[in-house]
């Protein structure tokens, strides 16, 4: 068996891979970083970037950056409900540390965090990693066609950050589907919304109950439009996701604000969600990001989640990478590490997606806070803070929200 050339071989450079590789290098550990595609490279996202993203950005030098290239800070959330109420709540009041986070296209901002990443470690574009070398059970390398040829690289670590159909997840044997913790979702850009403000908007309408529609302004009348929705939820109603997305945009909610708008590329993408708990390490690699399934069960972002698992295991293991062979053990130790990390807050989220599809609830709850400042402010609160979700499903909460 041929010797390891890298320490880390990270299979996928978008912000969990990148991130990962960049802060790794900068340990000192060598890496080279693969992706299958040339950048700047679209993918299709709701294109928010939250709290768990900037503070990584900030390790990597890159928040200056985010502000240079205009990227759209978001200062507030925009919720309605079921039955019509509407209640904005503000994320940047001062005094109280909360921060809001940016809407930008992944194109741009992938193409940003990667530049960040080609700095510090050896890339190479257009790579298509399509298996893995093994030396008994250890996954030691693997496989891919470049340049119209084929070539294998071996590591001590392999690092699946490659998305939602990992080719590493798959390979490695962990990659499944749970359709309860699986989510399906298009998106589509328009240009000339009306009404746009810097405030992010999740709509509970029961055109696309239980799961919600999203307007993500990324400048004064261009915003990221689309609906999710539970993927077993889809498959039991045996739903359209693109007639439900049209019958959201047509919602008198919205009258006016899409006339005379232009759409521009309608996707689909498919979303794992955390609350599955794929496993995500094991002999010889560990998982990232959508790789891992660790998009947040409530919000639907991957980003935080993705770039948070690319500091943790970065921190843990290049120093070991440096010292010598990494063990199983290692790998392992990242995944309890991970889940030390998110885990009450990937479950705060979870409940928050359940207490989200009751019609009742958001209506009481939404009606209330469009009335109380004190209930703008604890859902302020439960936004910005994961310790807060966990009031969700505190009964002492829905008391305090009677009572207001």
């Amino acid at each position: 068996m041929a010797e390891a050339k890298y320490d880390a071989i990270v299979v996928g450079a978008g912000p969990a891979g990148s991130a990962f590789a960049a802060l790794a290098a900068k340990a000192g550990a060598n890496i080279l970083l693969l992706d299958k595609e040339k950048f700047p490279r679209d993918k299709v996202c709701g294109d928010a970037v939250g709290g768990k993203a900037l503070n990584v950005l900030a390790r990597l030098g890159l928040e200056n950056e985010i502000v240079k290239l205009g990227f759209l800070r978001s200062s507030g959330i925009v919720f309605s409900s079921p039955r019509g109420d509407v209640v904005e709540i503000p994320l940047l009041p001062s005094g109280n540390g909360m921060s809001g986070g940016f809407v930008c296209k992944r194109k741009q901002f992938d193409a940003m965090v990667f530049a960040n990443a080609k700095k510090n470690c050896e890339t190479i574009e257009g790579a298509e990693v399509y298996d893995v070398i093994r030396n008994g059970a250890r996954i030691v390398g693997v496989k891919a066609k470049v340049n119209g040829g084929e070539k294998e690289f071996r590591a001590k670590l392999i690092v699946g950050a490659d998305g939602f159909s990992s080719i590493i997840a798959i390979k490695a044997g962990v990659w499944k589907i749970e359709p309860d913790h699986f989510c399906s979702a298009r998106r589509a850009y328009y240009k000339g919304v009306k009404g746009l403000k810097k405030n992010i908007e999740i709509h509970f309408l029961p055109e696309c109950m239980p799961g919600y529609f999203w307007i993500f302004p990324l400048s004064d009348d261009e915003a990221n439009v689309g609906v999710g929705m539970l993927q077993n939820e889809i498959s039991r109603r045996k739903l359209n996701l693109d007639k439900v997305f049209d019958a959201c945009i047509n919602s008198k909610l919205f009258a006016g604000r899409f006339e005379g708008a232009v759409k521009e590329e309608m996707k689909g993408w498919s979303i794992p969600l955390a609350s599955a708990r794929r496993k995500c390490a094991g002999n010889g690699f560990i998982l990232l990001g959508d790789a891992a399934s660790l998009v947040d069960p409530f919000s639907g972002e991957g980003v935080g989640n993705g770039m948070k698992s690319a500091a943790i295991a970065a921190d843990l293991l290049a120093d070991k990478l440096l010292a010598g062979e990494i063990e199983e053990a290692d790998c392992l130790e990242y995944e309890k590490k991970l889940w030390e990390e998110i885990g009450n807050d990937v479950k705060s989220s979870y409940n928050l997606q359940k207490l989200g599809k009751n019609k009742f609830l958001l209506n009481f709850i939404i009606g209330k806070a469009k009335k109380s400042e004190l209930v703008r402010n604890e859902l302020a609160g439960m936004i910005a803070n994961k310790e807060a979700k966990k009031k969700a499903t505190d009964p002492s909460f829905y008391l305090k929200i009677i009572l207001s």
